[in-house]
């Protein structure tokens, strides 16, 4: 029996969201998307604004931006609800949680969206043209094989080894997970044009926070980093203000910046949301990280992705091999492990309240 334990379900994430506004007396703005779940029910992007209608300074929480990475975060969204429904924010601050912004990742397991897009590679895709990942079009056939059963990923790893002694680790790393927007297809494809779920998000942000001087986005995804630690990662190098505010708000020990940083563990991706937002609203200051909650290794996250992307392209979710993939695929990003849970729950409830702290001492 799962006693408190992370809902499984997209469905429950968003009865669960719904009920917690409710309890606090906050309304709801859905957005539906026009994609379906695995049962052919509405999905939506769901909304609550909190504070200001004119905010001087916000914070956005985001959850489900790679859908099957969104339980834990949808979690932390409803406590945070539940607790901002009886605070009191300054006059001038508004606090907007964005639930679910790939519904459809989220209620299929998926990291993309019902397009295959990556939506963390998707940002403003109508307007600007991305770089090109011209690694991936080396890699795809490795990552994504057309074989006729389940690939092996003994054969993906023997050759994931021979690129990486040839090319280096960090050109197979960041072939793989930059983005690419060639192969549709592929992995963390960014498009080739803006989703829906992104515009949702756009509008949402236009919507309330127009105006704001100062703001700050936190995009709360599982996967990287060590096992239960929480990091922080920052497109803006060492010593700027972004960095700056991040290590004194967070601790140092957890910020990493993915730019001008011979020592990050990944790479400054394209189309990024929490970036993108900044974009948004004028001339605000506006601070951004992918807050991440570790779960398991690089390689078995790999190696679980290369299964599931087979899965999508060619299996049948009601074969019980196939089935066991997307099991494990999603226990790589939300661990079925109460222990895990519980960390995540406590850290990420603390650093919510960190990012509350920061934005009403923001002055200046």
């Amino acid at each position: 029996m799962r006693i408190d334990r992370l809902p499984l379900t997209y469905d429950e994430c968003r009865a669960r969201f719904r009920r917690a506004a409710l309890d606090a007396g906050l309304a709801v703005l859905s957005r539906p998307i026009e994609a379906r779940g695995s049962e052919g029910q509405q999905l939506t992007v769901d909304a609550v604004c909190i504070g200001a209608d004119r905010p001087r300074r916000a914070l956005t929480v985001l959850s489900g931006v790679h859908g099957v990475e969104g339980f834990l975060p949808s979690t932390l969204q409803c406590d945070l609800l539940h607790r901002l429904g009886t605070a009191a924010l300054p006059d001038d601050m508004a606090v907007l949680v964005v639930h679910a912004v790939n519904p459809w990742g989220m209620a299929w397991w998926r990291r993309q969206n019902e397009s295959n897009v990556d939506l963390n590679r998707n940002w403003r895709r109508d307007e600007l043209e991305p770089r090109h990942n011209d690694a991936y079009d080396e890699l795809h056939p490795i990552v994504c094989p057309d074989t006729p059963a389940l690939p092996s990923t003994d054969d993906l790893f023997v050759a994931i080894r021979s690129l990486s002694a040839e090319r280096g680790a960090a050109w197979v790393r960041d072939g793989i997970t930059l983005g690419q927007y060639r192969r549709a297809d592929g992995l963390h494809f960014g498009g080739d044009r803006t989703e829906a779920s992104t515009r949702i998000l756009a509008d949402l942000v236009a919507e309330h926070l127009s105006g704001v001087e100062r703001a700050l986005t936190l995009d709360l995804h599982t996967g990287h980093g060590p096992y239960g630690a929480i990091t922080f990662l920052s497109d803006q190098p060492v010593g700027s203000g972004q960095d700056a505010f991040l290590r004194h708000h967070f601790g140092a020990e957890r910020v990493e910046a993915t730019t001008d940083n011979p020592d990050a563990t990944t790479g400054l991706k394209s189309g990024q949301i929490g970036n993108g937002i900044g974009q948004l609203l004028g001339g605000a200051v506006h601070h951004a990280s992918s807050v991440e909650f570790g779960t398991v290794s690089d390689g078995h996250q790999l190696a679980a992705t290369f299964l599931d992307s087979w899965v999508h392209r060619h299996g049948d979710r009601s074969d019980p091999e196939h089935a066991a993939v997307v099991w494990g695929y999603r226990c790589c990003f939300t661990p079925d492990d109460p222990e895990w849970e519980a960390t995540g729950r406590a850290g990420g409830r603390a650093l919510l309240d960190r990012a509350l702290d920061a934005v009403v001492a923001w002055d200046g």
